[in-house]
């Protein structure tokens, strides 16, 4: 084969292109698996919120409040996180119809949450989250 055929061979070309490529791909894969996982724990830590509302609208006290949290949060929501409710829903006429929100403090949850918080991309500036974290539902009588 002459110098000019060797030359024209394309012979690992594909894999050079992908050593160029592979860096890009796992950055993007990465980077969604991150996400992914604080966009689980923002939904899972609001449907609990949700749930506290819940018994909260039905006259229910912090300590069964804070129960239903921890049962519907998949280990989110620890015994020593905090919540704030802006409502007592007594039964009575006054508070019938009215809303109760309960308030995640975001602080106040386990370390390995509020990591999840912290979305690290390579080569991308570090994407913090602080979300709102509630639930609301109308008293019931």
């Amino acid at each position: 084969m002459s110098m000019r055929g060797k030359l024209r061979r394309e012979d690992g070309a594909a894999a050079v292109e992908f050593a160029l490529i592979v860096g890009l791909l796992a950055i993007l894969i990465f980077g969604l698996l991150e996400y992914g996982l604080a966009f689980w724990q923002v939904q899972n830590l609001r449907a609990a919120a949700r749930e506290g509302a819940r018994v909260a609208a039905v006259g229910g006290d912090d300590a069964d409040v804070r129960a239903a949290m921890q049962n519907s949060s998949v280990g989110s929501f620890a015994s020593t996180s905090t919540f704030s409710r802006d409502r007592t829903c007594d039964g009575s006429t006054a508070t019938t119809g009215q809303p109760v929100t309960i308030t995640i403090n975001n602080a106040s949850l386990p370390g390995a949450v509020q990591e999840a918080f912290q979305i690290n991309i390579p080569f991308i500036p570090q994407i913090s989250l602080d979300p709102t974290l509630s639930g609301t539902f109308r008293c019931e009588g």
